[in-house]
């Protein structure tokens, strides 16, 4: 990550794969030809190479090997989260309306997309909180930051949990989007193999922040989700209750249902996608 930004413009080849695979309709047949199209590029590239191209109108550099995200937005841009990405694009235009700055929370930033997606439609008057453990992920994400000047993400190098102290991190070997962390054990702080990263809770960053309310917060922990969420709601104020949630389903690891103590709290079930459950409150 050394290189500027240009340093790695896709070749002649990578160029043709990417302008196919970036144009293919959006269903399963797109999505499979794109499968098999994008193999010409990631066999030929190292594990941590990437490649510069644009996205969403914001200069980016992109790592298609072991991170589905990365690799979903350089070949398959107009397939990355549909869904989440029209909620998300109503509720800033919602607030464009009122004239009044657009306000995101992203938990589990992994390298930023879900930030840089808002950053792109919101502008430099938005306030974007990116929260993200991983040292590789954030190292990503500040480069997009930096090749894109102006861009409002503030990035909050933290895992976040029920409580404030330290966790260990495991970092997906296969896909950086399975990162994920747990509790931490005697033996772990005598291991310097092991990950051990600064936990906090939501509600305390949220202060340190400076945020007041929240237009729409993200969530995607690999199954913490209910353990961050439900101390945020039961000590935060409501005006700091986000008018747009965008949760990861991971109810199978969840300790509470997360779903039904967000519904006693207002929230409805927008709407669904492949991974995510949609969630609005009442707007303010």
């Amino acid at each position: 990550m050394t290189d500027p930004y240009g340093a790695r413009t896709p070749g002649w080849l990578d160029r043709a794969v990417i302008a196919t695979t970036s144009h293919l309709p959006d269903s399963w047949l797109g999505l499979r030809v794109a499968i098999g199209l994008r193999r010409l590029v990631t066999m030929r590239i190292p594990d941590d190479d990437g490649l510069d191209v644009v996205r969403w109108g914001l200069r980016m550099r992109l790592h298609p090997r072991h991170n589905g995200c990365e690799k979903g937005a350089l070949f398959t841009p107009q397939m990355y989260e549909p869904g989440e990405r029209k909620e998300l694009f109503a509720e800033i235009d919602r607030a464009k309306s009122k004239n009044r700055p657009f306000v995101f929370i992203d938990i589990g930033a992994n390298v930023g997309l879900f930030s840089l997606l808002v950053a792109s439609r919101a502008g430099e008057m938005a306030k974007i909180v990116a929260i993200e453990p991983e040292a590789e992920n954030i190292k990503r994400l500040q480069f997009n930051i930096a090749a894109n000047a102006g861009i409002p993400i503030q990035v909050v190098p933290l895992a976040l949990g029920e409580s404030a102290g330290t966790v260990v991190l495991n970092v997906g070997e296969n896909d950086r989007g399975g990162t994920h962390v747990r509790p931490i054990t005697a033996k772990d702080r005598a291991d310097d193999t092991v990950t051990k990263v600064e936990c906090r809770t939501l509600l305390e960053v949220l202060r340190q922040q400076g945020i007041t309310s929240i237009d729409a917060l993200k969530i995607d922990v690999e199954g913490a989700e209910d353990r961050i969420l439900l101390p945020f709601f039961k000590d935060a104020e409501r005006s700091l209750w986000p008018n747009l949630l965008i949760v990861e389903d991971a109810r199978d690891a969840w300790n509470n249902d997360l779903f039904s103590e967000l519904a006693q709290r207002g929230y409805a079930i927008e709407t669904r996608t492949k991974l995510n459950v949609m969630m609005r409150r009442p707007v303010r």
